[in-house]
């Protein structure tokens, strides 16, 4: 492929700079897509691939009574009276053995299946625990249209997802664009080495393998591109259309449209661009702090951590001052398919930042197509609105239009936050009177906003909860219609009730985990299915993940009632590891996988990311722990991607010279549940004394480091030689 692409990279790179206008960039992309291409065409083979049904569980036993029970049915037919009868009654004997037996059969198949595999998330684990449905047909589903054909049905599906917009055409930008450092190979080769490369490509069939062989063999090729698009501030047109494939959602009627979920599969050129331009506009926005705090979702050094613990601990402050308190969860009807192209410009130009970065980023919401494929051809529509699921710059065009509503100056007993669409009020007063008028003020300021960028809230998704002593509490309404009142809502992932107290959320915890470990029973039995290592790693990284999420807010700290709750549900994944009995203690389950008990591990989880992500200080087991006594962390946004350069940060060198005599080295690994700890004594290049040892697959690297340097102290103590 390298060497069909290597013939035509001159004149390539020679037709992208000679591109003066959109136009000529737009031949000069259409022209690389197509080399590309056909390089590929060349060099690797298209082969047609029959679908075959592997059907293990058929044997040769099988296959005879299957003859066997046709023969008779020819038997039946050809006979007659009672004859007949006697036949028919062997026949449903017959039939009854042979279904009885491809039962035993595809059950045998199937935990033999399970018994054999290697990967903890391969088959069994994607068919019985994670379910995945693939993309929905939604012709079939739909069944044929009425009237027209199949290009026309498909292109009221697109007209009905993407909507044409109502929203005039804003004025190109006049004012002079501040110079910004060209496009680097080092940038381009950075977001490639992180592309991910089981993704399926657009409409180009160019996928981040062949791209990443493409930049490392022929850099010049896209970094001439993604200068020229830099420098024309142009996005190129055939960058822009994207194929619609569609997923059913969950709990959806399945005849109508809008029980689907758009995803856009775009060209990968075109992603690469924008992941440039997204780090350069990152870097534009930390340097001027233009995002609120309060906006958790899609940025770097935020997440759901965060915005959980700030929304339980504005709760909790109004709860210790004996507030009325309002929590309301307002749900934005298709945020990201209804986010209006002028709102995102407007939003661009209020950075106050003119350059090729704002230019180029704006240029993207122009001509955009997507196209739905169909038995007689594609059909494409014109988007108009709306950001693709799958662009990363959408998530960062929705936090410059939401930036603008949580950056109001509101009123001091309102507190507003967002992660990406969910936004969620706490609103606090001394009196039910004051609550409500303060609590609808504030909703009427919120629609000003949503009624101004063309966006609706759901009522029906909308919940409000009540923390108060209150008979009954104030209600308040959205566009005249009463928001209904719970006892709980969720928020990302945690239930919070009105108590505060989580119970809810560890009982709605316990149930999902519950049916975690009936999926996982089906594909582990007692003394048949995955083997032990691969039942604890499921555990390790599925069941404990699930429980920990949140845990810095619900888990610090925990009552006896949670830590015996938490035991109740770790014990059952317990005995699917050990294969114990159910009468064993659950202390003792604990001891023999050395698995710590679930409070002990939520609160240690609650602990460091409060101290390390949260910095706030903790205490553990009488320990204090102060977050100034850690290194934080630095984003990749305080640098220009430009200026950024890794490569010259990382010195491969040595970083110390060996002193004469005697030198110890030390060194712990962890491979694959494989721990082990080592230390060797050198003397100039020759080797004085090994020390090696193994320790159990649940130990830590850190911990076997520690034991080889605590082995390494013993034996230079004993040698009474100088170290």
């Amino acid at each position: 492929m390298l060497q069909h692409l290597g013939q035509k990279t001159k004149q390539l790179v020679q037709q992208i700079e000679e591109s003066n206008t959109k136009d000529h960039l737009a031949k000069a992309t259409e022209e690389l897509q197509k080399t590309i291409f056909a390089a590929c065409r060349k060099a690797y083979k298209i082969k047609k691939f029959k679908l075959k049904i592997n059907n293990n569980w058929w044997n040769q036993s099988l296959q005879i009574k299957k003859k066997e029970l046709q023969a008779l049915k020819r038997r039946t037919n050809k006979s007659e009276d009672d004859n007949k009868l006697k036949y028919q009654l062997q026949l449903s004997k017959k039939q009854a053995e042979l279904k009885k037996e491809a039962k035993k059969a595809k059950r045998n198949s199937f935990r033999n299946t399970c018994t054999k595999t290697t990967d903890p998330y391969g088959r069994p684990y994607k068919a019985v625990v994670k379910n995945k449905h693939p993309p929905a047909e939604l012709f079939k589903q739909l069944g044929n249209p009425s009237s027209g054909d199949t290009k026309s049905f498909a292109l009221k599906i697109l007209q009905e997802l993407y909507p044409p917009s109502q929203s005039p055409a804003t004025p190109p930008n006049c004012f002079p664009l501040i110079q910004e450092p060209q496009i680097t190979k080092n940038e381009i080769r950075r977001i490639l080495k992180k592309a991910p490369t089981k993704k399926a490509p657009g409409f180009d069939a160019i996928d981040y393998i062949v791209l990443k062989e493409v930049n490392n063999s022929f850099p010049e090729i896209l970094h001439t591109f993604y200068n020229k698009c830099y420098q024309l501030h142009c996005f190129p047109e055939p960058l822009k259309k994207g194929i619609i494939v569609l997923f059913h959602k969950d709990g959806k009627e399945a005849d109508k449209i809008k029980s689907y979920r758009p995803v856009t599969l775009l060209p990968t050129i075109g992603k690469v661009l924008e992941q440039i331009l997204l780090r350069r506009l990152n870097h534009t926005l930390k340097k001027k702090n233009i995002l609120h705090h309060n906006q958790f979702g899609f940025r770097e050094g935020r997440s759901t951590d965060d915005a959980i613990h700030q929304l339980a601990e504005k709760i909790q402050d109004a709860k210790n001052k004996q507030l009325h308190t309002m929590i309301i969860s307002l749900d934005i009807q298709g945020a990201f398919d209804h986010l209006q192209y002028n709102s995102i410009r407007n939003s661009l130009d209020e950075i106050n930042f003119p350059s090729h970065t704002i230019e180029t980023l704006k240029d993207i919401l122009t001509d955009r197509k997507v196209t739905i494929q169909t038995a007689q051809g594609p059909v494409s529509w014109s988007q108009q609105q709306g950001c693709a699921k799958v662009s990363c710059t959408g998530s960062m065009f929705w936090n410059l239009v939401a930036n603008e509503i949580i950056s109001e100056e509101w009123q001091p007993n309102v507190h507003l936050q967002a992660f990406a669409d969910d936004f969620i009020f706490v609103i606090s007063e001394p009196t039910g009177a004051k609550l409500k008028a303060t609590a609808q003020a504030a909703l009427t300021k919120f629609q000003h906003w949503t009624d101004k960028h063309q966006l609706k809230v759901s009522t029906e998704k909308s919940t409000t909860i009540l923390i108060s002593r209150l008979v009954s509490g104030p209600r308040v309404k959205w566009d005249n219609q009463i928001i209904k009142r719970s006892t709980s809502l969720k928020y990302l992932g945690v239930i919070i009730d009105n108590k505060l107290n989580w119970a809810d959320h560890l009982i709605n915890m316990k149930t999902k985990l519950t049916h975690l470990h009936q999926k996982i029973t089906r594909i582990a039995g007692t003394n048949w299915g995955l083997n032990k290592d691969l039942r604890r790693r499921l555990y390790k990284t599925v069941a404990e993940r699930m429980i920990l999420h949140g845990a810095a807010a619900w888990a610090y700290p925990l009552s006896a009632r949670q830590s015996r709750l938490l035991n109740s549900i770790q014990r059952k994944f317990l005995l699917n590891i050990t294969g114990a009995y159910s009468t064993t203690p659950t202390a003792a389950l604990q001891v023999i996988e050395g698995i710590l008990p679930l409070h002990i591990k939520a609160e240690q989880e609650a602990v460091y990311v409060r101290t390390a992500r949260l910095r706030k200080t903790s205490n553990y087991n009488n320990i204090n722990f102060n977050p100034n006594n850690y290194e934080d962390g630095t984003t990749s946004t305080k640098f220009h991607p430009a200026i950024f350069q890794l490569e010259d940060r990382i010195s491969l060198k040595k970083q110390f010279l060996p002193v004469p005599g005697l030198n110890i080295f030390t060194d712990g690994s962890k491979i694959e549940d494989k721990t082990g700890s080592a230390f060797c004594v050198m003397e100039e290049d020759t080797t004085k004394y090994e020390w090696m040892a193994q320790l159990s697959p649940f130990n830590t690297v850190f911990q076997a480091e520690l034991l080889a340097i605590k082995e390494a102290c013993l034996w230079a103590s004993k040698t009474n030689q100088q170290i």
